[in-house]
């Protein structure tokens, strides 16, 4: 299983898991190839990320943690903080923002940390 960005998604690919929206509707189930026109409904759920069938293809440095559970970190952290307010709709959008946002920024957060090792 691999955690792929939504922006890396490509047609053909099968889910691993379940993809539900920040509601938890369930959007597609596990097991569905996915198609141009799932991706496009992703996006407009503000779905960041899913689980794919398959194998992590590069290597990790040794106690690197893997982009599914770090990007599954900040979402929870993420949730955590908007959790009081996800009733209300615009605030679903910022969480929506946000979120993309972060992930978005991980990988640039990743390799600044490694070229700052000594």
């Amino acid at each position: 299983m691999i955690r792929v960005n939504i922006a890396d998604l490509k047609p053909g690919m099968v889910l691993a898991h379940s993809v539900r929206n920040h509601q938890g509707v369930m959007l597609l189930g596990a097991g569905t190839k996915i198609t141009k026109k799932n991706i496009r409904i992703f996006k407009s759920w503000g779905v960041i990320d899913v689980s794919v069938a398959g194998e992590l293809d590069e290597p990790r440095a040794a106690g690197e943690m893997p982009v599914a559970e770090e990007n599954e970190a900040v979402e929870m952290e993420l949730k955590e903080k908007f959790s009081d307010v996800m009733a209300d709709s615009v605030m679903v959008e910022i969480f929506n923002a946000a979120s993309k946002l972060l992930m978005k920024d991980l990988p640039k957060n990743k390799n600044a940390k490694k070229n700052s090792r000594p």
